[in-house]
């Protein structure tokens, strides 16, 4: 009976140790996917965005230079793209900080919570 004991609590003792292992191997695979999502996503916007950033440059770039030719000084054109760039700056911080940041907890909530 003492034996028959005995080898229930080894079995329980093995199982628990498979269980754990089992566990761990599990987590680690799922850290591994999300902070590789997590990456492909920050890689996508930053690539993305680079490109966008660069066609900006060269457009306003263009812009400038036609708005100072129309007023003869270059600088003229600089100027007011500089000033549309502030003003769009102020109402993006002003209008949009608060929809921009539940935007990013929701889009990194769903990489992180849903795939349980």
């Amino acid at each position: 009976m003492f034996e028959k004991v005995t080898n229930n609590v080894e079995d329980i003792q093995e199982n628990l140790d498979a269980y754990l292992k089992n566990s761990l191997e599990y987590y680690k695979l799922d850290f591994y996917k999300k902070t590789t999502k997590s990456f492909m996503a920050i890689l996508r916007v930053l690539l993305l965005g680079s490109i966008a950033l660069l066609l900006l440059f060269f457009a306003s770039l263009a812009v400038a230079y036609l708005i100072g030719e129309a007023y003869g000084n270059i600088s003229y054109g600089l100027f007011f793209v500089a000033g549309f760039y502030l003003i769009v700056f102020i109402l993006v911080w002003i209008l949009l900080r608060k929809p921009l940041e539940r935007f990013v907890l929701k889009q990194t909530s769903k990489i992180f919570f849903n795939d349980l």
